[in-house]
């Protein structure tokens, strides 16, 4: 009996030792989340590429105070899309273990444009067949969108779209709100900082203010907000970026604004 009590101990001992041994064989990498004024490419991930095992953790850090988040652009088959909140403080932070082994591509929501773009390979990388793209597979840049095969939204550098206000940062020129789908970026429903053009007016701005808008894409690859129009359909010409035509009528819409975000586009 004692020696059955003992191999019974002995057994228990090697699995906790075992469990405690795959624990540490697991590894943390940090991936940081940079905004770089000073550097020909301003907005990226360090590093951009990163071969882990199943397993291991990824831990996302922002170094500074901007806006930046992960979004898988596609991964294996079988494996999930992972989506960061968006981080804005300096130092904040979020993590996701990767157990399925394959390719991982993925981008920042707002500076996709602007190049912040990764890859994770876990394990071994996957063949074309073996990836699977995701509803968040966009680009807010000019050059497109592989999964929209009539490609009518690749070339948007504008687009109208709907939303409401949070809050107003006036001495940043952002605001921070909740838009719906905007299918001429491809941008899904999300809550987010955008910059504002400089002349735009947001003192008459409130929160829980909805409101219609159009955002372009800058010079410096950024969105910005171009043009504010209140959702009942007021209009102040100081909420315009200034050399711009006011209101917004005929020269931004195709047929008409259905407020889908669809007859948002200049011209």
């Amino acid at each position: 009996m004692n020696f059955i009590k003992k191999t019974l101990a002995l057994g228990a001992v090697l699995m906790s030792f075992m469990a405690v041994g795959s624990q540490a064989m697991a590894k943390e990498y940090t991936v940081k989340m940079v905004t770089n004024l000073d550097a020909e490419q301003v907005y990226y991930f360090e590093p951009a590429e990163l071969t882990i095992q199943p397993g291991d953790t990824i831990k996302w850090v922002n170094v500074q105070e901007d806006m930046h988040n992960a979004m898988a652009d596609a991964v294996p088959k079988g494996a999930e899309f992972f989506e960061s909140p968006m981080l804005e403080e300096e130092g904040a932070s979020w993590s996701y273990t990767f157990n399925t082994a394959g390719t991982y591509s993925y981008h920042c929501h707002p500076h996709a444009a602007a190049g912040m773009k990764g890859m994770i390979t876990v394990g071994a990388p996957s063949a074309p067949e073996e990836m699977q793209g995701g509803a968040h597979n966009h680009d807010h840049g000019a050059h497109g969108h592989s999964n929209h095969g009539d490609n009518k939204a690749s070339a948007s550098k504008s687009a109208m779209g709907t939303g409401v206000i949070h809050s107003v940062d006036l001495a940043n020129n952002k605001i921070n709100l909740s838009h719906e789908p905007i299918p001429a970026l491809s941008w899904p429903e999300m809550t987010m900082d955008l910059d504002v053009a400089e002349g735009v007016d947001l003192k008459a701005l409130a929160p829980d203010e909805k409101i219609k808008f159009h955002i372009e894409l800058d010079d410096d690859k950024v969105y910005r907000i171009t043009k504010i129009m209140k959702s009942n359909g007021q209009h102040d010409p100081k909420q315009c970026k200034p050399g711009m035509d006011c209101p917004m009528h005929e020269g931004m819409k195709h047929g008409g604004d259905n407020g889908d975000g669809h007859g948002g586009h200049d011209h």
